[in-house]
């Protein structure tokens, strides 16, 4: 992801890449990561847990319909508006619905849906990059303005 950014340092309309593609694919890419620190602390209770997880999922959820709206504009394909905007939300969903079942009861599924979750947001952040990598290695960067023909 930091390569693509770099990468994109030379494109016309960078900024739309960075808001609506770039940023959000760290951001998912940093839940996971999150998520599976906070899992590793073994003095974590169940409700610490449902708080610290409800919390982030409605930060997720909200960012995922933000980067919902910006994109929805574009004339994309289906795939990209499933692996940007649609899968990330099901997952922060489900993150939320594990932080609240964590705490509500004891059943297994409630791991089973937090991995689940995370693992999507995993699969579709991983796809995300190398999509953003191989549009900006197509694209190639602009035209300098300036350049002696």
């Amino acid at each position: 992801t930091f390569v693509v950014a770099t990468l994109a340092g030379n494109m016309e309309r960078r900024e739309f890449g960075m808001r609506g593609f770039i940023s959000p694919t760290a951001v998912h890419l940093g839940s996971v990561l999150i998520v599976s620190a906070l899992l590793c602390i073994p003095t974590l209770t169940a409700f610490g847990l449902a708080i610290i997880l409800g919390a982030g999922a409605l930060a997720g959820a909200i960012y995922a319909v933000i980067v919902m709206r910006r994109i929805g504009l574009h004339a994309l394909g289906v795939d990209d508006r499933l692996f940007y905007a649609i899968l990330p939300l099901l997952c922060y969903l489900g993150l939320g619905a594990a932080a609240w079942c964590s705490y509500a009861s004891d059943s297994a599924w409630c791991l089973d849906l937090l991995a689940g979750s995370l693992m999507v947001l995993l699969i579709a952040g991983m796809r995300n990059a190398w999509d953003m990598a191989t549009f900006m290695v197509l694209a190639g960067p602009k035209k300098p303005e300036n350049s002696a023909s």
